[in-house]
């Protein structure tokens, strides 16, 4: 284990766990748009910078990849880094002026406007890279990747084709800070925009209702061993003939 101070509080953690990790959990604010504790930390967003201070010298760092140390001294809140998060909140709204989720945000850190200019006034997207992350790391297909270099710099499936092996688990659009991944149910169609994906959705043979991606309950169903006939009900009928079947048992 090792110790030291957030903001004068002194703080304990483990060496594997960043300074973000450990002010989350001594309910310490750190603003952050692209962490998220079920991917690796990337630290494209930038707003989670700190002072740290360790062996007389002071340094700006991101706490979401910067280590817990015996002895750090960190302040997540001095005038030097407001205003650099004020900065980077402004070039974040340059990048993605669509996002209505982003301008909230930045509201919250006193920034309601930017003086940078935007090239796409339709972009949501801050290429904070956690749909990549969770796409690869969390439900192991990899159907998103980043592509081109620069400011043509953006993530898209491969080829910029629909991916025909996504499993429509939505995890994307879930952990997306900004609302530019956007999951839209047509008829017994899942599809997620903007990778154009398109899964089929199992009808439940109660009710009628589309209920969950088929790719989905077929992996499930390998891995709890079950038939998929079990696994044709949506969670409210399931409940309800569970609830009748209680009744009947018990009368």
């Amino acid at each position: 284990m090792v110790h030291f101070t957030i903001n004068g509080v002194e703080v304990e953690a483990s060496r594997e766990e960043n300074v973000l990790q450990v002010a989350r959990r001594y309910g310490i604010y750190i603003p952050a748009l692209c962490y998220h504790e079920a991917v690796t930390p990337y630290a494209s967003c930038r707003l989670c910078i700190v002072e740290a201070k360790q062996g007389g010298r002071t340094r700006v760092v991101t706490a979401c990849t910067y280590p817990a140390r015996d002895g750090l001294e960190v302040q997540t809140d001095t005038e030097r880094i407001k205003a650099r998060r004020r900065v980077v909140m402004e070039l974040l709204l340059a990048q993605a002026p669509a996002s209505e989720k982003l301008w909230e945000f930045a509201a919250t850190l006193g920034v309601t406007s930017t003086r940078f200019p935007s090239e796409d006034p339709d972009n949501k997207c801050i290429l904070c890279g956690l749909c990549e992350r969770v796409c690869r790391e969390q439900a192991g297909v990899a159907s998103i990747s980043f592509a081109y270099r620069g400011r043509h710099r953006k993530l898209t499936t491969p080829f910029e084709e629909p991916p025909d092996f996504c499993k429509g688990c939505t995890a994307c659009a879930y952990v997306c800070p900004t609302g530019a991944v956007e999951v839209r149910l047509a008829r017994n169609l899942l599809e997620l925009q903007p990778w154009k994906a398109k899964v089929e959705m199992a009808v439940c043979t109660e009710c009628g209702t589309p209920y969950a991606p088929t790719a989905e309950l077929k992996e499930v169903a390998e891995k709890v061993k079950l038939e998929l006939p079990a696994l044709n009900l949506c969670p409210a009928c399931r409940r309800k003939i569970h609830a009748k079947t209680v009744v009947m048992g018990k009368s």
